[in-house]
């Protein structure tokens, strides 16, 4: 044996068979960041291997029931942008338009929404933002 071989194979992260990343050094380290982020979380909440058929959501990311589009359920609504009391439901306190997702419309309801919200701020019926004192 040669003096001080085996502890340069440990500093370069070779083992005793010799090939990189076999050792306790900085291979297997590499091993495990470069694996798809598969302990990151990103393998649960996709409900992959866990979340059972195919790639819908697992239990973690549906809270609650689907919501509904209000002006699908009631017809006597309709989306009006002189209407800023109705408008108001699909504004945060910020003054931000709530996204589809959240307030359940539908796509054509929610480009309707939309433009009826921004048709009421150009009048001031809305206001654009909200001023928040910190």
């Amino acid at each position: 044996m040669r003096p001080g071989s085996s502890n340069s194979m440990d500093r370069n992260g070779g083992g005793p068979m010799g090939g990189p990343g076999a050792g306790a050094g900085g291979g297997d380290r590499g091993g495990d960041r470069g694996g798809g982020g598969g302990e990151r979380g990103g393998g649960e909440r996709g409900g992959g291997e866990r979340g059972g058929k195919g790639g819908g959501s697992g239990g973690k990311r549906r809270f609650g029931r689907r919501k509904v589009d209000p002006f699908l359920v009631d017809k006597t609504l309709k989306i009006d942008y002189k209407d800023p009391n109705l408008l108001r439901r699909f504004l945060t306190e910020r003054g931000k338009i709530v996204p589809r997702r959240i307030s359940g419309l539908t796509a054509k309801n929610q480009r309707t929404l939309s433009l009826a919200i921004k048709m009421a701020r150009n009048i001031a019926l809305l206001p654009f933002t909200t001023i928040t004192s910190e």
